[in-house]
C-alpha cells in the first residue's frame, strides 16, 4: 500500500491545484463546439467495436465532410456545459469526428471494463484480470504488434487518448467499492488554460484482492494530454504522454473443480490453487505529439466568396512507446508447469521482455479549414509511417532491431444525397511484417435523407495480409520457447448491417486463411485450411415507454469449431424500468441484466505467456448470470447499487468464465460519479 500511495498523491495533488484555480486563468469561447459538430445520439448510443475489427490499422478516421458552420450563435448556459472529445490523432479533429461524454445511466452499472457496453470476455475469477472475447472478431495489426492483447481492456493506447473541447473547466470523478476491499476510480480533468491552450488528465485505478487465493489485480492507467490552436487556426499541435500499469498475481486456476462444484469449501479463500507466488506485471509507457500546419491562409472576416478547393494542411507526428513484460514467480518446478519443457533457471522464474517503438509520421490531407466547396463531396489523405524497433525476449542478450516503413492512404466521397462511401489501406514494407497489407471500404446508405431517414445500410469489406504476431514467430521464457517459420494470414471480413434509432442488426462473414493460435500443447500452430466464421448480430436500445430492453445477441459459427473455439450463442440482456422521481428532480433506473453463452470447450489460459490456448477437458457455460440494481441520476451526479450474480445462491455450482477459474460468487457493488464544470 506504501508504494500505491506514493503514486497516487502527487497525481492528487496536481488534479486539486487545477481544479482550485478557479477564474485565475482567462475563458475564452475558441474551444466552443457547435450542435451540428457534435455526432448524433445515434452514433454515440451504441459500442459496436466487437462486431468487427477496430484497431488503429485504419489510417484515417474517414466521415463525411460537414457543410461550412454557420454563425456562432449568442451562447447560452447549455451550450457553455457541452463537452466533446476527439481521439487519437489530429485526423478526427481535422474531419470534426467529435464524440459527446457519456452522461448516461443505462449502462451505468456495467462498472467493469470487460463488461461495459454489453462486452462479455472469458476472464479469470477477479475484475482487472486477463482476458479473451467470447465474441469473435479478426485482428488487423499496422506493422509490428505491440499490443498486450489479453490485458487490453485495462490499458490505454494512443487510439483511445481523449483530447476534449468544452468551454469551461470540466471535471468527472467515478468510484466504485465491492467486496474483499475491491475499488475502482476514475477522474478525468479538462481546462483551457489561456487561449487556445488546454491540458486534459485521465486517469484510472482497478485495485481487488480477490475472493481466490494469489488472484489480485493492482491495476493503473493514466493519459496527459496538451492542445494548442493558433486564434486562425492555421497551425495547431496536440501531444500526450501515456502509462498503463498491469500488476496481477496469477494462481493457475483452481486446482480441484470438485471442490468448488460441490461446494466443499464455501469459504473461497481456502480452496487449493495451482500457483501461490507468481505474477505479471506489463507497464507500457511513451509520448505522442503531432501538429499540423493549413497551406492556405485563412479566409478574412469580410471575404465571403467560398474557395472551391482547399490545399489542405500538412502534419507530422512523432510517437515513442516503450513496453516492459515480466513474469515472476519463485518455484519453476511448480507441477502445474511439469508437462511443458524443462526450465532454463530452476530457481525461481523472471522472464522479462523489453520492447521499444519509435514512429515518425509524414502526411498530407486535403482537410484543411473544411470551408471550400470540394470539402463537402471529398476527402483525400496520404502518408508514410517509419518504425525502428527494438525487442529483447527474456533470457536472450541479443537485442533485435526492425525498421519498416509504412506507406498509407484514405479516401470519403459523398455520393448523391444520401450516401456515403469510405475507404482506406496501409502496405507494410520492411523486416518482418514486409509485404503485410490491409484494404477497408465502407458504404454508407440512408433510406431517406440523412437528416430524415428509416434508419441506413452500412456494408463493409476489409482486405488483410499479415505476418501473425512476432510472438507465434519466435518467443523464450523459462519454460516456453520456439522458433517459427510462419506464413502470412489472409483475412476478408464482410459486415452488413442496417441501423434504426438505437438499434443495429446484421451479419458478419469472415474467412481466415493460415489462422495462427496456440494448441493443447500450448505450442504455435497454423491451421492449413481456410477457415469461415459466420455471425449474426443484433443489439441496441428498445425503449417501450418506461420500459426498455438494452441487448446485444450474437450467433456465431465456425467452419473448424475444433481449433476456433468459441459460444454458438452469446447474449446480454438488460431488462430495466426508468422514471422520474421526487417531483422530477432526479430520474431512477432500475432492472436486471442477464448473462449467458452456451457449452463449449473454451480456451484456457497460460499464465507465463499471458495467452490462452486450447484445450479439450473441460466445457463451460449454459448458464445464466442474473444481477439485480438500481440507479439515481440527480443533476450532474449518477449513484448505483448492484448486487451481481444474485443466482449463484441456488446451488448450481457449474459456472465457470475460464477452464478452472470459477465465476465469482454473489456481491454487492456500490458507485458514484459526478460531475463539475467550474
Amino acid at each position: 500500500m506504501g508504494n500505491k500511495r506514493n503514486y497516487i498523491l502527487p497525481f492528487l495533488f496536481f488534479f486539486i491545484f487545477l481544479l482550485f484555480q478557479g477564474q485565475s486563468f482567462a475563458q475564452s469561447d475558441s474551444t466552443l463546439i457547435q450542435t451540428d459538430t457534435i455526432i448524433s445520439v445515434t452514433d454515440s448510443t451504441i459500442i459496436l467495436t466487437d462486431t468487427i475489427s477496430n484497431t488503429d490499422s485504419i489510417p484515417l478516421n474517414v466521415k463525411p465532410p460537414p457543410p461550412p458552420p454557420p454563425k456562432v450563435p449568442e451562447m447560452s448556459k447549455a451550450d457553455s456545459l457541452r463537452v466533446s472529445y476527439f481521439l487519437g490523432t489530429l485526423d478526427s479533429l481535422k474531419l470534426k469526428t467529435f464524440h459527446p461524454i457519456d452522461t448516461a445511466i443505462l449502462r451505468y452499472h456495467q462498472y467493469d471494463p470487460q463488461r461495459y457496453g454489453n462486452l462479455y470476455y472469458s476472464t479469470l475469477s477477479n475484475i482487472g484480470m486477463a482476458g479473451k472475447n467470447f465474441i469473435f472478431k479478426p485482428h488487423i495489426s499496422n506493422g509490428y504488434d505491440m499490443r498486450t492483447r489479453s490485458f487490453s481492456k485495462y490499458m490505454y493506447y494512443n487510439s483511445d487518448v481523449k483530447y476534449y473541447q468544452q468551454v469551461i473547466p470540466y471535471s468527472d470523478i467515478h468510484y466504485v467499492m465491492g467486496p474483499k476491499k475491491e475499488q475502482s476510480l476514475y477522474v478525468v480533468f479538462s481546462r483551457e488554460l489561456y487561449r487556445g491552450l488546454s491540458v486534459g488528465i485521465d486517469f484510472g485505478i482497478v485495485y481487488s484482492p480477490g475472493e481466490y487465493k494469489n488472484s489480485k489485480s493492482n491495476n493503473n492507467k493514466l493519459f496527459i494530454t496538451g492542445q494548442y490552436y493558433t486564434p486562425n487556426k492555421r497551425y495547431g499541435v496536440i501531444a500526450n504522454y501515456l502509462r498503463d500499469r498491469i500488476l496481477v498475481r496469477e494462481n493457475g486456476g483452481i486446482t480441484y473443480d470438485s471442490i468448488f462444484e460441490l461446494n466443499l469449501k464455501p469459504d473461497r479463500g481456502v480452496i487449493p490453487v495451482n500457483l501461490e507466488d507468481d505474477e505479471n506485471l506489463i507497464i507500457q509507457s511513451g509520448f505522442y505529439v503531432e501538429q499540423y500546419f493549413n497551406l492556405l491562409k485563412p479566409r478574412s472576416a469580410t471575404d465571403t466568396t467560398r474557395r472551391k478547393i482547399d490545399a489542405g494542411n500538412i502534419s507530422y507526428a512523432f510517437h515513442y512507446q516503450r513496453n516492459k513484460k515480466v513474469y515472476s514467480g519463485n518455484d519453476p518446478l511448480d507441477d502445474f508447469y511439469k508437462p511443458y519443457a524443462p526450465p532454463i533457471d530452476s530457481l525461481n522464474t523472471f522472464d522479462s521482455l523489453y520492447q521499444l517503438r519509435i514512429r515518425n509520421t509524414v502526411k498530407w490531407s486535403n482537410a484543411g479549414y473544411s470551408d471550400a466547396a470540394l470539402s463537402d463531396i471529398f476527402t483525400l489523405s496520404f502518408g508514410v509511417h517509419y518504425d525502428y524497433l527494438e525487442q529483447t525476449l527474456p533470457y536472450d542478450s541479443v537485442k533485435s532491431i526492425m525498421n519498416q516503413v509504412i506507406p498509407f492512404g484514405g479516401i470519403s466521397l459523398k455520393l448523391f444525397r444520401s450516401s456515403f462511401l469510405t475507404a482506406s489501406a496501409h502496405l507494410v514494407l520492411g523486416d518482418y511484417n514486409g509485404g503485410d497489407f490491409a484494404f477497408r471500404a465502407n458504404l454508407k446508405q440512408f433510406l431517406g435523407t440523412e437528416s430524415r431517414n428509416f434508419g441506413r445500410l452500412s456494408f463493409t469489406l476489409d482486405l488483410t495480409s499479415q505476418m501473425p504476431s512476432w510472438f507465434y514467430s519466435e518467443y523464450q521464457s523459462n519454460r516456453f520457447r520456439w522458433k517459427n517459420n510462419m506464413n502470412k494470414e489472409g483475412i476478408m471480413h464482410i459486415k452488413g448491417s442496417y441501423f434504426y434509432k438505437f438499434f443495429e442488426t446484421g451479419i458478419n462473414f469472415t474467412t481466415y486463411s493460415n489462422y495462427t493460435y496456440l494448441n493443447d500443447s500450448v505450442r504455435p500452430e497454423q491451421l492449413k485450411t481456410t477457415a469461415t466464421i459466420f455471425q449474426v448480430f443484433a443489439q441496441g436500445n428498445i425503449p417501450i415507454k418506461k420500459f426498455g430492453i438494452d441487448t446485444r445477441l450474437v450467433y456465431q459459427v465456425p467452419s473448424n469449431a475444433s481449433i476456433i473455439r468459441m459460444p454458438m450463442f452469446v447474449g446480454m440482456a438488460n431488462l430495466y424500468f426508468r422514471s422520474s422521481v421526487f417531483k422530477k428532480a432526479a430520474t431512477l433506473q432500475t432492472g436486471f441484466q442477464l448473462s449467458y453463452f452456451t457449452e463449449y470447450y473454451a480456451d484456457a489460459y497460460m499464465p507465463e505467456l499471458r495467452s490462452f490456448y486450447l484445450q479439450n477437458e473441460k466445457k463451460i457455460g449454459n448458464y445464466i448470470y442474473v444481477d439485480v440494481y438500481i440507479t439515481l441520476e440527480v443533476k450532474r451526479a449518477r449513484l448505483f447499487a448492484k448486487y451481481s450474480h444474485l443466482n449463484s445462491y441456488f446451488g448450481n455450482y457449474t459456472y465457470y468464465l475460464a477452464p478452472h477459474y470459477p465465476a465469482r460468487d454473489a456481491r454487492f457493488y456500490f458507485g458514484v460519479a459526478w460531475r463539475f464544470h467550474d
